[in-house]
């Protein structure tokens, strides 16, 4: 099983976890982790994911998600391909460049799953044909420890 985790999965750590739907997203990804270490689930990356994590000006929280992301076992880099599945994506959807980026990388690199605590995200990917389920990850996380099929 592949699993794409966009940014704001590596980054949810830091919100309000004194919230229990971002305290139960938060746990959801840290056994996402587990189940990479422990059962070769294989996280995907991007030269996205990339640029987004430099970006972040706090260093030690950027220290932190790059010690998280060193996980990863593959890294989708840009390419025309990539580019042009993007364009294809925000012109079926009001999905943003970067949100349509992340769904074309995970796609490129045959992720059965792209997460996100976007729920507006989820729910414009739910009405597109795509190669790739777009879910939060605590309901990755259901799904996935009853059988799901991805």
């Amino acid at each position: 099983m592949k699993v794409y985790l966009d940014c704001c999965c590596y980054c949810r750590q830091f919100d309000d976890l004194t919230q229990e739907r971002v305290k139960a997203e938060v746990d959801a990804i840290f056994i996402i982790f587990d189940l990479h270490w422990q059962r070769g689930m294989l996280l995907v990356g991007s030269s996205l994911l990339e640029i987004e994590i430099g970006k972040i000006n706090d260093c030690e929280k950027k220290s932190k998600i790059l010690k998280c992301y060193q996980s990863v076992d593959e890294i989708v880099r840009f390419s025309d391909s990539i580019d042009l599945r993007s364009l294809q994506i925000q012109e079926q959807s009001n999905i943003h460049a970067y949100d349509s980026i992340h769904i074309a990388c995970a796609e490129e690199a045959g992720a059965d799953v792209m997460l996100t605590t976007d729920d507006r995200l989820i729910k414009m990917a739910s009405r597109l044909d795509l190669k790739v389920k777009v879910m939060n990850p605590r309901d990755f996380i259901d799904e996935y420890m009853n059988g799901g099929d991805f």
